[in-house]
């Protein structure tokens, strides 16, 4: 996605952007009773404690914490949000343990020229763990997702050709 933002999409006009909106919001939810998630706060009020006891919240404390905060909000523009974030929301949780196993590189744009990036936990963070912190994430703040296993993990981190790799994010990022 870094690509098609660094090369395509940070150039659209004022014009694509609201017809692109247009079309988004022509769109029907998947179901009708379908419900937007709402930010809740018990999880950082836990971590304001320093109440570990939620499966992940000391790898997330450890590991995430200094840059998307306690509260998951990230800081505007520098690190992502993870609270009611459609990323960490999906479905298919293959992104996030792909982000958490092998970093990830915000685009470089016009607005954002740092280029930031998020070191790979893979090396620090054995399968249960990071499944642990990726699970957490997908259920904190608000967000609710399914539970994320170590064998899910396994599968990402045993993925050892390149070509393997990019099939795979090609297929996550559309």
């Amino acid at each position: 996605m870094t690509d098609v933002i660094e090369h395509s999409t940070q150039y659209l006009s004022q014009q694509d952007l609201t017809s692109i909106a247009i079309y988004l919001k022509s769109l029907k939810p998947s179901t009708d009773k379908a419900v937007a998630p709402k930010e809740n706060y018990t999880t950082r009020i836990a971590l304001l404690k320093g109440d570990m006891s939620q499966k992940g919240a000391q790898e997330y404390m450890d590991n995430c914490s200094a840059c998307h905060r306690i509260d998951g909000h990230g800081y505007t523009k520098t690190f992502p949000a993870l609270a009611l974030n459609s990323a960490v929301l999906s479905d298919d949780p293959s992104s996030l343990i792909n982000i958490v196993l092998r970093g990830s590189k915000m685009a470089v744009t016009q607005g954002a020229v740092t280029g930031l990036t998020m070191p790979d936990f893979g090396w620090r963070l054995d399968n249960q763990q990071v499944a642990n912190v990726v699970t957490f994430i997908r259920q904190s703040w608000g967000n609710n997702a399914s539970t994320v296993t170590s064998d899910q993990v396994e599968k990402f981190r045993n993925m050892d050709s390149t070509s393997e790799r990019k099939q795979s994010d090609n297929k996550i990022h559309k």
